[in-house]
Protein backbone atom coordinates (compact mmCIF):
# COMPACT_ATOMS: atom_id res chain seq x y z
CA UNK A 1 0.00 0.00 0.00
CA UNK A 2 1.12 3.54 -0.72
CA UNK A 3 1.93 5.83 2.20
CA UNK A 4 -0.87 8.35 2.96
CA UNK A 5 0.02 12.08 2.90
CA UNK A 6 0.17 13.96 6.25
CA UNK A 7 -2.88 15.78 7.53
CA UNK A 8 -3.11 19.53 6.75
CA UNK A 9 -2.73 20.57 10.41
CA UNK A 10 0.32 18.44 10.96
CA UNK A 11 3.53 20.52 10.86
CA UNK A 12 5.98 19.33 8.31
CA UNK A 13 9.63 19.68 9.25
CA UNK A 14 11.74 20.58 6.21
CA UNK A 15 14.75 18.44 5.65
CA UNK A 16 17.97 19.76 7.11
CA UNK A 17 20.06 21.73 4.68
CA UNK A 18 23.28 19.87 4.04
CA UNK A 19 26.52 21.64 4.81
CA UNK A 20 28.26 23.13 1.84
CA UNK A 21 31.60 21.72 0.91
CA UNK A 22 34.35 23.95 -0.38
CA UNK A 23 36.44 22.84 -3.35
CA UNK A 24 39.41 20.69 -2.33
CA UNK A 25 42.52 22.58 -1.31
CA UNK A 26 45.93 21.96 -2.72
CA UNK A 27 46.61 19.34 -0.04
CA UNK A 28 43.43 17.48 -0.95
CA UNK A 29 41.56 18.32 2.28
CA UNK A 30 38.08 19.77 2.31
CA UNK A 31 36.32 21.95 4.84
CA UNK A 32 32.59 21.95 5.51
CA UNK A 33 30.77 25.26 5.86
CA UNK A 34 27.92 25.27 8.40
CA UNK A 35 24.49 26.25 7.11
CA UNK A 36 23.54 29.92 7.42
CA UNK A 37 20.74 30.55 9.88
CA UNK A 38 18.82 33.82 9.28
CA UNK A 39 17.99 35.85 12.35
CA UNK A 40 14.76 37.70 12.68
CA UNK A 41 15.03 41.48 12.81
CA UNK A 42 18.17 41.94 10.64
CA UNK A 43 21.38 41.87 12.58
CA UNK A 44 19.60 41.41 15.88
CA UNK A 45 21.52 44.32 17.51
CA UNK A 46 20.52 47.82 18.60
CA UNK A 47 23.33 49.31 16.53
CA UNK A 48 22.00 47.58 13.42
CA UNK A 49 18.78 49.57 13.73
CA UNK A 50 20.39 52.81 14.87
CA UNK A 51 23.10 53.01 12.22
CA UNK A 52 20.77 53.69 9.23
CA UNK A 53 19.14 56.53 11.19
CA UNK A 54 22.48 58.09 12.05
CA UNK A 55 23.67 57.64 8.48
CA UNK A 56 20.69 59.50 7.05
CA UNK A 57 20.87 62.20 9.73
CA UNK A 58 24.58 62.70 9.05
CA UNK A 59 23.99 62.93 5.30
CA UNK A 60 20.99 65.27 5.29
CA UNK A 61 22.41 67.54 8.01
CA UNK A 62 25.55 67.90 5.91
CA UNK A 63 23.52 68.77 2.82
CA UNK A 64 21.54 71.41 4.72
CA UNK A 65 24.32 73.16 6.64
CA UNK A 66 27.18 72.58 4.19
CA UNK A 67 26.53 75.70 2.07
CA UNK A 68 26.12 77.86 5.18
CA UNK A 69 29.36 76.55 6.65
CA UNK A 70 31.14 77.35 3.39
CA UNK A 71 29.81 80.91 3.40
CA UNK A 72 30.74 81.37 7.06
CA UNK A 73 34.23 79.98 6.49
CA UNK A 74 34.96 82.17 3.46
CA UNK A 75 33.59 85.37 4.98
CA UNK A 76 35.27 84.63 8.32
CA UNK A 77 38.60 84.08 6.57
CA UNK A 78 38.18 87.40 4.78
CA UNK A 79 37.31 89.08 8.08
CA UNK A 80 40.53 87.92 9.75
CA UNK A 81 42.47 89.65 6.96
CA UNK A 82 40.88 93.06 7.59
CA UNK A 83 44.03 94.63 9.13
CA UNK A 84 45.94 93.87 5.95
CA UNK A 85 43.01 94.96 3.77
CA UNK A 86 42.66 98.25 5.65
CA UNK A 87 46.37 98.99 5.43
CA UNK A 88 46.16 98.68 1.64
CA UNK A 89 42.78 100.30 0.94
CA UNK A 90 43.20 103.21 3.38
CA UNK A 91 46.95 103.71 3.16
CA UNK A 92 46.48 107.34 2.11
CA UNK A 93 44.40 108.12 5.22
CA UNK A 94 46.37 106.02 7.71
CA UNK A 95 50.03 106.61 6.83
CA UNK A 96 52.14 109.76 6.63
CA UNK A 97 55.79 110.56 5.94
CA UNK A 98 57.65 111.80 9.04
CA UNK A 99 59.22 115.21 8.53
CA UNK A 100 60.30 117.35 11.43
CA UNK A 101 58.31 117.83 14.61
CA UNK A 102 54.57 117.18 14.83
CA UNK A 103 52.23 120.15 15.10
CA UNK A 104 50.35 120.78 18.36
CA UNK A 105 47.35 118.51 18.78
CA UNK A 106 45.00 121.48 19.17
CA UNK A 107 45.96 122.76 15.72
CA UNK A 108 45.38 119.34 14.20
CA UNK A 109 41.89 119.25 15.76
CA UNK A 110 41.17 122.74 14.44
CA UNK A 111 42.08 121.62 10.92
CA UNK A 112 39.74 118.64 11.24
CA UNK A 113 36.90 120.86 12.49
CA UNK A 114 37.29 123.07 9.43
CA UNK A 115 36.95 119.97 7.24
CA UNK A 116 33.81 118.84 9.12
CA UNK A 117 32.14 122.15 10.06
CA UNK A 118 28.75 120.65 10.94
CA UNK A 119 30.12 117.85 13.14
CA UNK A 120 30.28 117.52 16.91
CA UNK A 121 33.71 116.56 18.25
CA UNK A 122 33.72 113.22 20.06
CA UNK A 123 37.32 112.05 20.40
CA UNK A 124 40.88 112.51 19.20
CA UNK A 125 43.21 109.54 18.73
CA UNK A 126 46.88 110.22 18.27
CA UNK A 127 48.85 107.94 15.99
CA UNK A 128 50.67 105.02 17.60
CA UNK A 129 53.87 105.75 15.66
CA UNK A 130 55.56 108.54 13.72
CA UNK A 131 54.10 107.25 10.43
CA UNK A 132 50.46 107.14 11.67
CA UNK A 133 47.93 109.90 11.13
CA UNK A 134 45.79 111.49 13.83
CA UNK A 135 42.12 110.48 13.98
CA UNK A 136 39.55 113.11 14.91
CA UNK A 137 36.06 111.62 15.34
CA UNK A 138 32.82 113.59 14.95
CA UNK A 139 29.16 112.91 15.42
CA UNK A 140 27.10 114.10 12.47
CA UNK A 141 23.46 114.00 11.42
CA UNK A 142 22.53 111.68 8.57
CA UNK A 143 24.86 108.82 9.48
CA UNK A 144 23.65 105.28 10.11
CA UNK A 145 22.97 104.32 13.71
CA UNK A 146 26.18 103.80 15.65
CA UNK A 147 28.41 105.30 12.94
CA UNK A 148 30.59 108.38 13.22
CA UNK A 149 32.67 110.49 10.83
CA UNK A 150 36.43 110.37 11.32
CA UNK A 151 38.86 112.88 9.85
CA UNK A 152 42.48 111.75 9.33
CA UNK A 153 45.00 114.54 9.83
CA UNK A 154 48.69 114.63 8.94
CA UNK A 155 50.33 115.60 12.26
CA UNK A 156 53.27 117.31 10.54
CA UNK A 157 51.45 119.86 8.36
CA UNK A 158 47.82 119.62 9.64
CA UNK A 159 46.57 118.49 6.22
CA UNK A 160 43.29 116.57 6.34
CA UNK A 161 44.01 113.39 4.40
CA UNK A 162 40.36 112.34 4.16
CA UNK A 163 37.20 111.52 6.07
CA UNK A 164 35.61 108.07 6.52
CA UNK A 165 32.47 106.76 8.16
CA UNK A 166 33.61 104.55 11.02
CA UNK A 167 32.05 102.34 13.68
CA UNK A 168 34.12 102.82 16.81
CA UNK A 169 37.69 102.14 15.64
CA UNK A 170 36.47 100.09 12.67
CA UNK A 171 37.04 101.49 9.21
CA UNK A 172 34.42 100.96 6.46
CA UNK A 173 36.03 97.77 5.06
CA UNK A 174 36.02 96.02 8.43
CA UNK A 175 32.47 97.09 9.22
CA UNK A 176 31.32 95.85 5.80
CA UNK A 177 33.04 92.47 6.17
CA UNK A 178 31.69 92.12 9.69
CA UNK A 179 28.11 92.56 8.49
CA UNK A 180 28.77 90.15 5.63
CA UNK A 181 30.05 87.48 8.03
CA UNK A 182 27.33 87.96 10.64
CA UNK A 183 24.20 88.43 8.54
CA UNK A 184 25.12 88.64 4.82
CA UNK A 185 23.92 92.28 4.90
CA UNK A 186 20.36 91.03 5.42
CA UNK A 187 19.85 92.45 8.91
CA UNK A 188 18.42 90.32 11.69
CA UNK A 189 16.96 87.88 9.17
CA UNK A 190 20.43 87.17 7.84
CA UNK A 191 21.67 86.04 11.24
CA UNK A 192 19.57 82.91 10.83
CA UNK A 193 22.13 81.41 8.47
CA UNK A 194 24.88 81.41 11.09
CA UNK A 195 22.48 80.30 13.82
CA UNK A 196 21.35 77.38 11.68
CA UNK A 197 24.89 76.32 10.85
CA UNK A 198 26.06 76.55 14.47
CA UNK A 199 22.98 74.74 15.82
CA UNK A 200 23.33 71.72 13.54
CA UNK A 201 27.10 71.54 13.29
CA UNK A 202 27.51 69.57 16.52
CA UNK A 203 24.78 67.15 15.40
CA UNK A 204 26.65 66.59 12.15
CA UNK A 205 29.99 66.06 13.89
CA UNK A 206 28.75 63.79 16.69
CA UNK A 207 26.75 61.72 14.21
CA UNK A 208 29.86 61.21 12.10
CA UNK A 209 31.92 60.25 15.16
CA UNK A 210 29.26 57.72 16.18
CA UNK A 211 29.36 56.16 12.72
CA UNK A 212 33.16 56.06 12.88
CA UNK A 213 33.18 54.46 16.35
CA UNK A 214 30.56 51.87 15.38
CA UNK A 215 32.43 50.62 12.31
CA UNK A 216 33.84 47.09 12.79
CA UNK A 217 37.58 47.15 12.26
CA UNK A 218 40.77 45.28 12.78
CA UNK A 219 44.23 46.81 13.19
CA UNK A 220 44.65 47.47 9.48
CA UNK A 221 41.18 48.94 9.12
CA UNK A 222 41.73 51.12 12.18
CA UNK A 223 44.79 52.60 10.52
CA UNK A 224 42.75 53.40 7.40
CA UNK A 225 40.16 55.18 9.54
CA UNK A 226 42.80 57.39 11.13
CA UNK A 227 45.00 57.86 8.04
CA UNK A 228 43.47 57.91 4.52
CA UNK A 229 44.09 54.68 2.63
CA UNK A 230 46.50 55.06 -0.25
CA UNK A 231 45.56 51.95 -2.20
CA UNK A 232 41.79 52.42 -2.26
CA UNK A 233 40.05 53.65 -5.41
CA UNK A 234 36.71 55.16 -6.34
CA UNK A 235 34.10 55.36 -3.60
CA UNK A 236 36.25 53.51 -1.08
CA UNK A 237 39.00 56.08 -1.50
CA UNK A 238 36.51 58.94 -1.05
CA UNK A 239 35.02 57.38 2.08
CA UNK A 240 38.51 56.74 3.48
CA UNK A 241 39.45 60.39 3.11
CA UNK A 242 36.05 61.50 4.44
CA UNK A 243 36.42 59.43 7.60
CA UNK A 244 40.04 60.32 8.33
CA UNK A 245 39.73 64.05 7.65
CA UNK A 246 36.40 64.24 9.45
CA UNK A 247 37.87 62.53 12.51
CA UNK A 248 40.70 65.03 12.87
CA UNK A 249 38.54 68.02 11.96
CA UNK A 250 35.83 67.12 14.47
CA UNK A 251 37.77 68.74 17.35
CA UNK A 252 37.93 72.09 15.59
CA UNK A 253 34.37 71.86 14.29
CA UNK A 254 32.95 71.19 17.75
CA UNK A 255 34.84 74.22 19.03
CA UNK A 256 33.64 76.27 16.07
CA UNK A 257 30.02 75.43 16.88
CA UNK A 258 30.45 77.33 20.17
CA UNK A 259 31.98 80.46 18.63
CA UNK A 260 29.66 83.31 17.74
CA UNK A 261 30.33 85.88 15.08
CA UNK A 262 32.37 88.83 16.36
CA UNK A 263 30.22 91.61 17.73
CA UNK A 264 30.64 95.23 16.82
CA UNK A 265 32.29 97.49 19.37
CA UNK A 266 30.33 100.05 21.26
CA UNK A 267 29.48 103.02 19.12
CA UNK A 268 29.83 105.46 22.00
CA UNK A 269 33.20 107.14 21.74
CA UNK A 270 34.91 108.74 24.75
CA UNK A 271 35.04 112.52 24.92
CA UNK A 272 38.55 112.49 26.37
CA UNK A 273 41.63 112.31 24.19
CA UNK A 274 42.87 108.72 23.81
CA UNK A 275 46.63 108.46 23.24
CA UNK A 276 47.68 106.23 21.61
CA UNK A 277 45.31 103.73 19.98
CA UNK A 278 46.41 100.48 18.37
CA UNK A 279 43.86 98.59 16.27
CA UNK A 280 42.80 95.31 17.85
CA UNK A 281 43.27 92.33 15.58
CA UNK A 282 40.35 90.15 14.55
CA UNK A 283 41.94 87.11 16.22
CA UNK A 284 42.21 89.00 19.54
CA UNK A 285 38.58 90.03 19.32
CA UNK A 286 37.45 86.48 18.62
CA UNK A 287 39.51 85.18 21.53
CA UNK A 288 38.09 87.83 23.87
CA UNK A 289 34.56 86.98 22.72
CA UNK A 290 35.14 83.27 23.41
Amino acid sequence: MSESPPLPDTPVTPPARPAAVLPPRSDGATKAVPPVVAMAGGTGTTWGGLRPLLLRLHFYAGVVIGPFLLVAAVTGLAYTATPQIESIVYEHELKVTPRGAAQPLSEQVAAAERAVPDGTLLSVTKGAGPTDSTRVTFDKDGLAEGYTLTAFVDPYDREVLGTLETFGQWLPARAWLDDLHRNLHLGEFGRNYSELAASWLWVEVLGGLALWAGTPRNRQRLRRLVVPGGGAKGRRRTMSWHGAVGLWASIGLLGLSRIQAPSKPSSSAPTAISIPCVSESAADRWWRGW
